[in-house]
């Protein structure tokens, strides 16, 4: 992300209502945020474009700050960097030669409350002054005391910061709720001229603020499973990766300052140091690595324990202590438990590096969003009614294959036989037969290959019963669920059913004269209920020596996509003709909706065909997924 030219003005009062223009923007401030890093104040805007453009009437972050301290390091990462998406737009950026910032208005009593480091806290009601000291006469440098001070160095200022923040720390630890309380009443910090670099001048930047039910800070307070918490800190790992692989290092973050969307974003960069950059003195942040605080060169570990202090927070709605004599305490969650006591530790070495910890990360979050698919199995067949039909010319079967630690496999299959005698009951017998018995190929991970591999069962099997069938054939119809992932591939007139909430649909299309006269237009539905050609079918295996291309039906008749996400309770049925001829898809439905358990549900249909003549044979599979998280 490009920066905006930087121009070089005159003087400036910061103050609640002061009005100025910055670039094309004209500003209005709204309150004091507060300190939030070391350097840097920063104020609540209004915005108002000069130029008519829709940024008037929103608000703004403006930040002020030395041109060699944090705000200068943004503006080179942001020239860096170029229009990275995870960074919010920077509107404008000036430099000011002498500034005056008027903070008497407690940042705890403004419109929107921030998230402070405390030193910032312990002068939020003092008047900073910052100006050039060439053209101030030494009797204008004072505080509103009246007393003289000398001009802290930079190195000073941040020494100050940080035994600032000790104390409060180690009082906070000592006292319970109540002292605190009382300690905080009582203490008096004297209002302090700031001018805490060798520079006289002056670096603002203005940004938009996130809207605050938008943030990071918002996020943090509400409850989200564990899967929601590593949904988020992936992407905010993912750009401290990028930016270490532009040899920049992330110590900290301000969660009011990101907002959460797609992409999250960052407002406020100030945390972030080149690699090649020593720490002379110490930092202390929320989110700091403990060495920070005694100075250090920096490094990717310090990154990866941001990110595990983010992490800690969402999992335990506060922040881990930063303590070394005390041992971090970690919910027993697994993984999530491992990956926070490695980046916790007080021992940068044992952190990961950022692109092992991504990468764990995103495996975590795909276990903790691993659907354990369990299957009820019902099955039932009838040779019928029919002096005619003595052989059962249908066959099934049902094949489970664990593929890894965390992926099932389940399939179907239903095949209808024809042929007379034995022929049609052979066919059958080597078309399921070859679905349950071929290997499982080595590339066998995306739905393409899936499907791909279904259909090499029919043609496998087609070529089985051409060689040993003469004058007859079989239906196939057959349903593969990796997970919850269903794919199905179907020849001839067996039906695959999907029923799911109440509702039933037919996955399979009819390979049969009649459905071919009633998707023509020439017959009604109703006159295809017995039409006296139903026996008919247009394909099947076994009538030509190789498929063609498209003989086989997968789920690409209804879109797209070769695969159909299971829910939990579906239910998916295959029958032979002599099933769905005898029992409509309606009464399908209500047996299985009203009728427990599912081998029950079987037996009544197998009932009920036979209760109305079962003039062919009858076979019924049932499959019934389960799905639980892990």
């Amino acid at each position: 992300m490009t920066s905006p030219s930087t121009e070089i003005t005159n003087s400036l009062v910061i103050q609640k209502d002061a009005e100025f223009q910055i670039g094309n923007y004209q500003i209005k401030v709204r309150s004091y945020l507060g300190r939030l890093t070391v350097g840097v104040d920063y104020f609540q805007v209004n915005i108002n474009s000069t130029d008519d453009s829709p940024t008037t009437g929103k608000l703004g972050l403006l930040r002020v700050g030395s041109i060699e301290g944090g705000l200068s390091r943004e503006l080179q990462l942001r020239e860096r960097l170029g229009n990275y998406a995870m960074i919010a737009e920077l509107l404008a950026s000036t430099i000011k030669e002498s500034v005056v910032i008027n903070t008497s208005q407690p940042p705890l009593e403004q419109e929107q409350e921030t998230q402070k480091p405390k030193e910032v806290q312990s002068s939020e009601q003092e008047v900073q002054v910052i100006t050039n000291q060439t053209n101030v006469s030494s009797e204008e440098e004072v505080t509103s005391t009246g007393e003289s001070e000398p001009t802290p160095t930079e190195e000073e200022t941040n020494e100050q910061e940080f035994n600032s923040k000790t104390i409060v720390d180690s009082l906070e630890t000592a006292n319970d709720a109540e002292n605190k309380s009382d300690y905080l009443e009582e203490e008096h910090y004297p209002e302090k001229e700031i001018c805490s670099d060798s520079s006289n001048q002056k670096l603002i930047l203005l940004t938009f603020l996130p809207e605050s039910q938008l943030t990071l800070e918002t996020w943090l307070q509400e409850e989200h499973s564990y899967e929601e918490c590593l949904s988020l800190i992936i992407p905010i790992c993912q750009c401290f990766y990028y930016l270490y692989q532009r040899q920049w290092c992330c110590v900290d973050v301000i969660p009011q300052l990101i907002e959460i969307g797609k992409p999250i974003k960052f407002f406020d960069l100030t945390s972030a140091y080149h690699l090649d950059k020593n720490l002379s003195y110490g930092l202390l942040g929320n989110y700091c690595a403990f060495e920070l605080s005694s100075g250090n060169s920096f490094h990717e570990s310090m990154s990866s324990y941001t990110v595990g202090a983010l992490l800690y927070q969402a999992i335990h709605k506060q922040l881990p202590r930063q303590d070394q004599k005390i041992e971090i305490e970690i919910k027993p969650i697994p993984q999530i438990y491992q990956l926070l006591r490695i980046c916790l530790s007080s021992i940068p070495e044992e952190r990961f590096p950022l692109s092992q910890l991504l990468s764990l990360l995103i495996e975590t979050r795909k276990s903790l969003n691993t659907t354990q698919v369990q299957w009820q199995v019902a099955s039932k067949s009838t040779v019928g009614l029919s002096t005619s039909r003595l052989n059962n010319e249908d066959s099934y079967g049902v094949r489970q294959q664990q593929l890894s630690n965390s992926e099932t496999m389940i399939l179907g299959a239903v095949a209808d036989g024809m042929g007379g005698m034995s022929q049609g009951e052979l066919a059958s017998k080597l078309a399921i037969k070859t679905v349950l018995e071929e290997a499982i190929p080595s590339e066998f991970k995306t739905v393409t290959e899936q499907t791909a591999w279904l259909v090499s069962l029919f043609q496998k099997a087609n070529e089985s019963v051409t060689n040993a069938v003469r004058d007859g054939g079989t239906t196939l119809s057959v349903i593969l669920a990796i997970d919850h992932n269903l794919m199905v591939a179907h020849v001839g007139d067996s039906r695959i059913y999907l029923i799911r909430k109440e509702q039933i649909c037919q996955l399979s299309e009819d390979h049969s004269l009649v459905a071919m006269l009633l998707a023509s237009g020439e017959i009604t539905y109703e006159e295809s209920l017995d039409h006296p050609d139903s026996n008919v079918i247009t394909k099947s295996l076994g009538s030509k020596t190789r498929l063609s291309n498209g003989y086989v039906q997968d789920l690409s008749r209804f879109g797209q996509e070769l695969s159909l996400p299971l829910e939990n309770s579906d239910i998916l049925l295959l029958c032979s003709d002599g099933v769905w001829s005898l029992v409509s898809d309606t009464e399908l439905a209500e047996i299985f909706i009203k009728t427990q358990p599912l081998q029950g549900a079987v037996d009544k249909i197998i009932e009920q065909v036979l209760e109305k003549g079962a003039s062919d044979n009858a076979t019924v599979l049932a499959l019934q997924c389960c799905l639980d998280k892990v």
